[in-house]
């Protein structure tokens, strides 16, 4: 009985045992990546094809790296160097790599990691090589066609006069430069160079086993320190720009009230004028027509006068002796004699 118990117990263990051999004896290499057989920490075997392998339990391990594409960018590590006509720029890269030899790549770098500080570092180097040694217009353009457009186009005829800073100066339109070497030969020289330093040509050093596919320039840029005293001059200089478009017009408001104020003091002194002649010529008929009128009835005008002399000067109690020689009977006389013709020659065509 105990023979019997003992021999499921038995065999138990041996499908265990059989089963922990066999699930760290098998692994599986998916199509998106490769595989080192480390034994005791060094490279014996690589597996590029995907599939279901076997390694020994305990004594090998596999190390996973991937077979895709990488890519790699510079945001977080701009480089920042001058070219050779004295500009201060910052250079921001990217780089696709791939794994070439799993070996090589897990013997010298290890880690993906470790393969993209190594590619940060000869592109850093490859990049302040070439910058440093060409000029700006060298390292942003591929061509020397001539430019036909410019941002400036909007700025006033003496920014486009060479006014401006020199830092701010830019190509303006219709100009053309001549270039030698050009931005896709200075990307060209960097990939080349990054390509010999990872291979170990350049630096004396083994090969990494990984692969420069493509490299490029994502941004070119003045540093900060330029850009800052750059944008204040320029402002400096559109605000002395605008002071003297401000001063000008305040001129033109100047001269345009001049102007207004002479025309209408011109239109009030014409007015004037032609109040102060209407104003005669009125005053002259009022006399013309008063002095007719005088000369028609001057008698009883005088008359008139006279009796609003007495009126005004004699009081109701007032005793008056005249003589009839007296200038009051004299008009009276005069009066009645007119009046005495009048009625005669009334009468006259009757007794005709």
């Amino acid at each position: 009985m105990k023979r019997f118990s003992v021999l499921p117990a038995l065999i138990g263990v041996v499908i265990f045992l059989g089963a922990l051999v066999v699930s760290t004896s098998l692994f599986v290499v998916d199509e998106r990546e490769m595989a080192v057989i480390l034994q005791f920490g060094r490279p014996v075997r690589s597996i590029e094809e995907p599939g279901l392998y076997f390694k020994t339990p305990l004594i090998q391990e596999v190390r996973r790296i991937p077979k895709t594409l990488q890519f790699w960018r510079s945001d977080s590590d701009i480089v920042d160097l001058p070219t050779a006509d004295g500009k201060k720029i910052e250079v921001a890269a990217w780089a696709i790599w791939r794994i070439t030899d799993p070996v090589k790549f897990v013997t010298v770098l290890r880690t993906v990691e470790n393969a993209d500080l190594a590619i940060n570092d000869r592109i850093r180097a490859a990049i302040r090589d070439e910058i440093t040694a060409h000029d700006l217009s060298e390292v942003v353009r591929s061509t020397g066609r001539e430019l036909t457009y410019s941002f400036r186009f909007e700025l006033p005829q003496t920014a486009l006069s060479g006014e401006l800073p020199q830092e701010t100066q830019l190509a303006q339109p219709g100009t053309s430069q001549e270039i030698e070497f050009g931005r896709e030969k200075i990307t060209a020289a960097i990939k080349e160079s990054v390509q010999k330093r990872l291979a170990g040509d350049e630096d004396g050093t083994d090969d990494r086993g990984v692969e420069l596919v493509d490299v490029g320039i994502t941004s070119i840029g003045f540093v900060p320190a330029v850009r800052e005293a750059a944008f204040e001059r320029l402002k400096a200089f559109m605000e002395s720009i605008a002071s003297g478009y401000r001063s000008s017009g305040e001129q033109r408001k100047q001269e345009i009230l001049n102007r207004t104020q002479a025309e209408v003091e011109k239109i009030l002194g014409e007015g004037e004028q032609q109040s102060h002649v209407i104003r005669g010529q009125t005053d002259a008929q009022i006399i013309r027509d008063y002095a007719s009128a005088i000369e028609e009835t001057g008698d009883l005008y005088q008359f008139l006068k006279l009796l609003e002399v007495y009126e005004n000067s004699l009081s109701g109690d007032t005793k008056l002796i005249l003589t009839t020689n007296s200038e009051l009977f004299r008009l009276l006389q005069k009066l009645d004699r007119e009046q005495q013709l009048d009625s005669e020659k009334s009468e006259r065509p009757l007794l005709e």
